[in-house]
């Protein structure tokens, strides 16, 4: 009944619902971008004087040690974020996908830190890493082990931001793996089983193969999600001093906030922001080209 009144809605009522939604993507998203592309080949730095000045700022990019920095930083991010992601999502999901008593607890719990908010996760963890009177040394203590620098050090400062972002996100990936593990056919195991398949056999012939597409998507979310880490910099290293020890945690993202408003460089950032995107789009287009040799959609 209510499908057959939706069928009889005029194109009145239709597009008065589709219009807040395409209000909105058109003021918060499609025009920021354009204008970014725009600001990007001009010397805007603030106020109404602006002046068109080509590629220079993408010469700039190319020869600024900060942004060779920055981009090296955000690969390194991206590196070991994505590979402890798509590890520890799989590796959870596998064992909760046991059947064993408490698994629905259990996913709750891994899944709990993806929906709180990554400022308050970014502060807490903070006064965790604290050299002198934070937790992590305080257990480090406890069992014998040196104290760690954690976020005063340039060595161990990524990796502390790294550590925070595996604990928040790893959740997430484990419930898209889940997913994935149930909507395989039960014949194929039974097939494996008569064929006289160990569990490691199993596992590689038959699990993973049947999960190339969920690994996929997971690959192509994590990978686009780590480029564009913010938060966790912005808040575990100083705000807008951060970015240090000497400059160790201060990805992309950040270089372009600190360009546009702290040093009101907003052309030059707008040009960071574009380089940034091409990255993206370049690796998301290799992925989609790749996938052809290791992704099965056969069931």
């Amino acid at each position: 009944m209510k499908i057959k009144s939706l069928e009889r809605a005029s194109w009145f009522t239709v597009l008065s619902f589709l219009l807040p939604g395409f209000t909105g993507f058109l003021l918060f998203v499609f025009i920021p971008m354009i204008s970014t592309i725009g600001v990007a080949f001009t010397n805007y730095s603030g106020g109404p004087n602006w002046k068109f000045i080509g590629i220079r700022n993408f010469r700039y990019l190319m020869e600024s040690s900060q942004f060779h920095q920055s981009l090296l930083v955000t690969l390194q991010f991206v590196f070991f974020t994505v590979i402890f992601q798509i590890l520890l999502g799989l590796l959870f999901a596998v064992l909760l996908n046991q059947g064993f008593r408490g698994t629905t607890f259990f996913r709750s719990l891994f899944f709990m830190p993806n929906v709180l908010s990554a400022v308050g996760v970014s502060l807490a963890f903070s006064l965790i890493f604290h050299p002198g009177a934070g937790f992590a040394n305080q257990l480090l203590a406890s069992l014998g082990l040196p104290p760690n620098t954690w976020l005063t050090s340039s060595d161990t400062a990524l990796m502390s931001i790294i550590i925070v972002t595996l604990w928040m996100s790893f959740g997430y990936y484990m419930v898209i793996f889940l997913g994935g593990l149930q909507s395989i056919s039960p014949s194929l195991y039974e097939a494996a089983s008569i064929d006289g398949a160990n569990g490691f056999h199993t596992f590689f012939k038959v699990t993973l193969p049947m999960l190339s597409p969920t690994m996929f998507f997971a690959m192509t979310m994590s990978i686009i999600g780590s480029f564009k880490v913010f938060d966790q910099v912005f808040m575990m290293t100083g705000g807008q001093a951060g970015g240090g020890p000497a400059g160790s945690t201060n990805v992309v993202v950040f270089d372009v906030y600190l360009n546009s408003f702290t040093n009101y460089k907003f052309g030059y950032a707008s040009a960071e922001s574009l380089i940034l995107l091409v990255i993206i789009l370049a690796i998301t287009l290799i992925q989609f080209q790749n996938q052809k040799k290791w992704v099965t959609y056969d069931l």
